[in-house]
């Protein structure tokens, strides 16, 4: 009998020690939140909310914001992105925009050799493959400053775009038309300002 328990209390133990490294990994992964406001002419229209969660080898950034303004009738936009980076670089994003004039989504998938596009949003489709791997995206760009060498993807439009260094902690990133610029301060993003085919926007730090 005491053999037995000896025995069982052996495989208890090397349980206890298979299971520990696998619930320190999860312990390890980090979580940071970046509070905005949606501003136009001085009016804040919404709220945006921007995390990461940091893991080994991989990094999950979301952001989910919703505004409401009058644009030739009032306009209610629920917006939301989820991009998954793995050994820095993008795996897939997901992008969401539901809205009283209709609802539209995107995705952008790694196949190992491009990235797989079906992006749709107001007024505009694109299915055509992308060349990667790519390191930016807008998500990333809440919790980190680039350089202004680095390529750019917008969930969003599934294309790709220079980032530009325009001035000290001033970027400009230009897609399909439309310019917007991330100001940083000490390394951490203060303002976007965003040129929209509704409306031109501004993205203010809460905290």
């Amino acid at each position: 009998m005491d053999q037995s328990r000896n025995i069982n209390f052996k495989r208890i133990i090397l349980l206890v020690l298979l299971w520990m490294p696998v619930s320190l990994g999860y312990a390890q992964a980090t979580k940071e939140t970046a509070s905005f406001e949606i501003v136009v002419l001085g009016l804040k229209i919404g709220n945006l909310t921007a995390q990461k969660t940091a893991g080994a080898d991989s990094v999950r950034y979301s952001v989910d914001s919703r505004v409401k303004f009058w644009f030739f009738g009032d306009v209610d936009l629920q917006f939301l992105t989820r991009s998954h980076f793995k050994g820095g670089k993008i795996l897939k994003t997901y992008s969401e925009s539901k809205t009283n004039r209709g609802n539209f989504d995107s995705k952008v998938n790694w196949t190992g050799t491009q990235y797989q596009v079906d992006a749709k949003s107001y007024k505009y489709a694109n299915r055509a493959p992308l060349k990667g791997p790519v390191t930016w995206c807008s998500s990333k760009l809440f919790f980190h400053e680039p350089s202004g060498n680095e390529v750019f993807l917008s969930e969003v439009y599934g294309v790709s775009s220079p980032i530009k260094k325009i001035s000290p902690g001033v970027y400009e990133i230009e897609v399909e038309g439309n310019t917007n610029q991330y100001h940083y301060k000490a390394g951490k993003l203060e303002k976007i300002v965003v040129e929209s085919p509704i409306k031109d926007y501004k993205v203010m730090r809460v905290k």
